[in-house]
């Protein structure tokens, strides 16, 4: 074998490794998707929305936060994880959630989560 063929045959074995170590060691979608989860990162569970025209915002805690889609009374999600923000003087909890129709993930306040 040519020094250059060894050298591709190494790095698809190394390639191969790191690929089946992250595989087998990959964290939830929650944490890798979005690190801000910082109170639970349970696994994942189906849920869904409980008011009319929630907001499915791109980050938590800040209702000037974009808005991705506005989600209907029954919209099933998926929940990743939930997320504490203080603001002003009150604790918000918020859910990482996806939207299981369309699959656009961001955060839903959690009160408009069961």
């Amino acid at each position: 074998m040519s020094k250059f063929g060894r050298r591709v045959a190494a790095a698809t074995a190394s390639v191969s490794l790191l690929v089946g170590a992250g595989i087998a060691l990959a964290p939830t979608a929650a944490a890798v998707d979005h690190p801000l989860c910082n109170v639970s990162n349970n696994k994942d569970r189906a849920g869904k929305i409980t008011g009319d025209n929630v907001s499915l915002r791109k980050t938590k805690g800040t209702y000037k936060s974009p808005i991705l889609r506005v989600l209907q009374k029954n919209a099933k999600v998926t929940v990743y994880c939930k997320g504490l923000v203080a603001a002003d003087q009150d604790l918000q909890y918020w859910y990482y959630v996806k939207h299981n129709a369309t699959g656009i993930k961001g955060w839903v306040y959690a009160s408009y989560v069961s």
